[in-house]
């Protein structure tokens, strides 16, 4: 299904740069057209969004805020059900520095804004050894760049290789072996490197349990232990456990040479509710995993990939967007991060009312010894725009999403946010809160008008940025078949 539409609004602000002292109000107008296509079919499965934001600010007679909006993934079949491709793609705005002022919707804002775009594709193939062994032979190449001073790759490539044991049932005994290769080629052809390779046994203790130990490798150039080690073997263990349809969790950890990492995941589902919390503890070197997307439909899915009856009517109800949300305040970067990431979603849907809860809290840390012949730019904002980010940035917020339906065409929805951004590196402590209400109606089955306001404030410590806006919005939404 492909859909083409087009989003006109007004928006008229109090303090459109967002400062403290000296409000600059002025209306706003923005004409965006958009694609939406999906497709469930067995061998094209894509989900896509596309828009281009045009925004006038009418008394300053500016015409020239043009920007992308992409977040659309796909896997297709090339020859039989062996040799696939998979295609993403991500373009978006984000808040430049966690210590200028930061927006609630980065693409909308003129002040302390960043541009991100990440393209990737990776062709893949599977098939038998015999009746012994499943394969999966993987290639991945992604590219990451930005209007702003970005620690990121010209190229990303990763190759990758899995081999899976067949189990025909009448053991509860099954293994997997995986080895993996990943080059990062910077400016002036300087280059990272990271290897890792692992095998997993798997006990299956019953139907709905199973267990499993690993014995991983892992080396990654430039991030070194006490011992001046880059590389190291280590072992680890986790379980999956399903007692039922509704309900799954999983965990598991395991050492490296320069600590433990660990991940679990949760997930439950009830008539009218569904929930889901994940925890990561990771060494990540790759710029589209540091951009902290916030996906309520993955946290739900308990891993499986599919969206469940719940999180698919609260995604068409409008209360929970397909795509995630990239919440990233100015790190994004290929150079090693310790990223530890906790998220947590519930969503409750009912013929009248509907509401969600999204809290998430991140901690990132710079992870590697960056040294080069070349000046390689780092995250603009801090205390140097020159280098590589060097501290830790953290990040916790909570959102609450209401929405009652009128009648079967209108609505109102109202949504509270809450984000604080801390970094000792980037002095920076700043709190922002916003709240939103709005009015939707369908006028016919393709148009829907909307109008409301939003207040926003934030707070900082240590003689950081401080704003409040109050803002009123209206606009028409088309939609071509």
């Amino acid at each position: 299904m492909l859909f083409p539409g087009v989003r006109a609004s007004a928006t008229y602000s109090d303090n459109v740069l967002h400062t403290q002292a000296n409000k600059t109000g002025d209306l706003i107008l923005e004409v965006s057209p958009y694609i939406t296509a999906q497709s469930n079919a067995p061998r094209a499965t894509y989900n896509l969004f596309y828009q281009i934001r045009n925004f006038v600010r009418v008394d300053e007679g500016e015409t020239d805020f043009f920007r992308h909006a992409l977040n659309g993934r796909g896997s297709f079949a090339l020859y039989e059900d062996k040799l696939w491709v998979d295609l993403y793609g991500y373009a978006g705005t984000i808040n430049a520095s966690a210590a200028g002022p930061i927006a609630f919707d980065p693409g909308a804002s003129f002040v302390n804004t960043a541009n991100i775009r990440v393209f990737s594709v990776s062709p893949w193939y599977r098939d038998r050894l015999g009746s012994l062994a499943t394969y999966q032979l993987r290639y991945t190449a992604t590219n990451t760049s930005g209007n702003t001073g970005l620690t990121t790759a010209r190229l990303n490539q990763i190759g990758s290789a899995i081999v899976d044991g067949i189990n025909d049932g009448s053991s509860p005994w099954s293994w997997r072996w995986h080895g993996e290769f990943q080059q990062l080629q910077f400016a002036d052809d300087f280059t990272r490197n990271r290897r890792g390779s692992g095998v997993t046994l798997y006990y299956r203790v019953n139907p709905e349990l199973r267990v499993f130990g690993t014995y991983d490798y892992d080396q990654i150039d430039g991030l070194r232990n006490r011992d001046g080690d880059d590389f190291g073997y280590g072992p680890g263990a986790g379980f999956e456990w399903r007692p039922n349809a509704r309900t799954s969790l999983s965990a598991s950890a395991s050492h490296r040479y320069y600590g433990t990492v660990s991940n679990a995941q949760a997930t439950y589902s009830a008539r009218r509710a569904t929930m889901g919390l994940t925890w990561s503890r990771s060494v990540l070197t790759s710029a589209d995993a540091s951009l902290l997307f916030f996906d309520p439909a993955s946290i739900a899915s308990g891993g499986l990939g599919n969206v469940n009856p719940i999180m698919a009517n609260l995604i068409a109800a409008g209360i929970v967007l397909p795509a995630g949300t990239a919440l990233t305040q100015g790190l994004v970067t290929d150079a090693a991060v310790f990223d530890r990431r906790l998220t947590a979603f519930y969503g409750l849907q009912g013929g009248t009312n509907s509401l969600t809860f999204s809290a998430y809290y991140s901690n990132r840390e710079s992870a590697t010894t960056f040294a080069s012949t070349v000046a390689i730019t780092g995250i603009r904002g801090g205390i140097t725009t020159a280098g590589v980010f060097d501290g830790e940035l953290r990040q916790r917020g909570l959102a609450v999403n209401y929405q009652h339906r009128l009648d079967a065409r209108s609505r109102i929805d109202v949504l509270l946010n809450r984000s604080v951004v801390d970094s000792t590196a980037l002095q920076a402590n700043t709190h922002l809160v916003t709240l939103r209400g709005g009015y939707t109606t369908e006028l016919t089955r393709d148009t829907t008008a909307f109008g409301g306001f939003r207040r926003t404030q934030q707070t900082s410590g240590d003689g950081g940025t401080r704003y409040d806006e109050n803002a009123i919005f209206g606009g028409v939404d088309m939609r071509f078949r």
